[in-house]
């Protein structure tokens, strides 16, 4: 997918940027709605979340620059600058762990790209930055940035005391298989653009929106696991999103688009290790836009839709998003209508509530439904 940051955007460093489905649960004698509260607002591009012993982190993936802008050749405005971040959130404040990542916006900071996913194992913070270092335009930019870009593009690390720890080039590997691969999506690859982040007893598992892979990061050596393509006759391609582990200890991979930019087609794959190699099956389907994704203690699945009634980047297009929720049984349930606008990151906390990264396309400073810029809210 070339680059919608993976939410909206044309970047100036890219070529361009369960069981079937069960029915809505929600009806007239439904419970109440759970309650939407917002914990933290007036953030950077909020994106993926991660909740570890009580704490709540999130990737800001900045506002790009103000002074550093082009226009490509389509007429879009980007820029660049170093304002991402890796923050702790707790009810009405906000601890930057990390900053001065790299960050590349639209102009006002809108849909930038930058760090992208958190993940906690084990007590360390991890973090993936968006898209290649292979993406950098030759020229047009100062060599300060270009080294920035070069050294933190698609890279996964960690929080080490207030610094991003770089430890895999994941957006260069994906990059370079892509290449290699060209014949899986030929009017787009080569391209990579890492988006969802697991770390568990030391790997790293990310979902790459450009390359729509599952891609392994094991000592600092990365590998393409798994390729999710999409129907024949499809429109575009997956755009694989978000990683998370089941109750059954299978990984659960969602999409963005599932080859066509219009609502239903966003599925849901489980890859789980059977004699000895990695099995991919599609586990639900129907859904629309998929961003973020986990699981609760109770074993309930949830989904973020960043746009309900399909993916599109126009101004006048609905900012609506949601969060599907499907029980064991595969009843499922919409959380937060008309209350989310352009939803992302997703965890689940101990404390039975969800959380979800809201106007995750907005700077600090705000713009249309999102007044108070990207927030993270609490459902529940």
């Amino acid at each position: 997918m070339r680059r919608i940051a993976v939410a909206t955007s044309s970047l100036m460093i890219a070529a361009a940027v369960v069981p079937a489905a069960a029915a809505v649960s929600a009806q007239a004698d439904s419970p109440p709605a759970p309650a939407v509260t917002v914990v933290a607002s007036h953030l950077n591009n909020p994106r993926g979340l991660a909740w570890e012993n009580g704490q709540l982190y999130v990737a800001e993936a900045g506002r790009g620059g103000k002074n550093i802008c082009a226009t490509d050749p389509t007429g879009s405005t980007t820029c660049v600058g170093t304002t991402g971040a890796i923050s702790r959130v707790t009810p009405g404040h906000v601890t930057r762990l990390v900053r001065g990542l790299f960050s590349v916006s639209g102009e006002g900071g809108i849909a930038a790209e930058g760090m992208v996913a958190v993940s906690v194992d084990d007590g360390q913070v991890y973090g993936q930055m968006a898209a290649s270092p292979a993406e950098i335009p030759p020229t047009g930019l100062p060599q300060w940035i270009v080294k920035r870009a070069q050294s933190q593009l698609g890279q996964f690390g960690m929080v080490r005391g207030t610094s991003f720890a770089t430890l895999a080039g994941v957006g260069a590997a994906d990059f370079a298989w892509t290449a290699q691969h060209q014949n899986l999506v030929p009017d787009q690859f080569p391209d990579a653009n890492p988006n969802g982040l697991l770390v568990d007893d030391g790997t790293a598992y990310v979902a790459d929106a450009g390359a729509n892979a599952l891609s392994v990061v094991r000592r600092g050596d990365v590998k393409v696991a798994k390729f999710f393509g999409t129907p024949s006759g499809s429109v575009t391609d997956a755009v694989t999103t978000c990683v998370a582990e089941g109750p059954d200890h299978a990984l659960y991979l969602g999409e963005l688009l599932g080859g066509s930019y219009e609502p239903g087609h966003a599925r849901i794959w489980r890859v789980s290790r059977e004699n000895g190699q990695l099995v991919k099956r599609v586990w639900a389907r129907g859904l629309t836009t998929v961003q973020g994704c986990g699981f609760d203690r109770a074993g309930n699945f949830y989904a973020t839709e960043f746009q309900v009634d399909g993916l599109n980047e126009s101004p006048a297009a609905n900012p609506m998003g949601a969060v599907v929720k499907i029980a064991p049984d595969g009843t499922r349930t919409m959380l937060g209508e008309g209350q989310l606008y352009w939803p992302s990151g997703f965890a689940a906390g101990r404390d039975g509530a969800i959380y979800v990264s809201n106007c995750s396309i907005s700077p600090g400073s705000g713009f249309g439904p999102c007044p108070k810029g990207g927030q993270v809210v609490r459902i529940g």
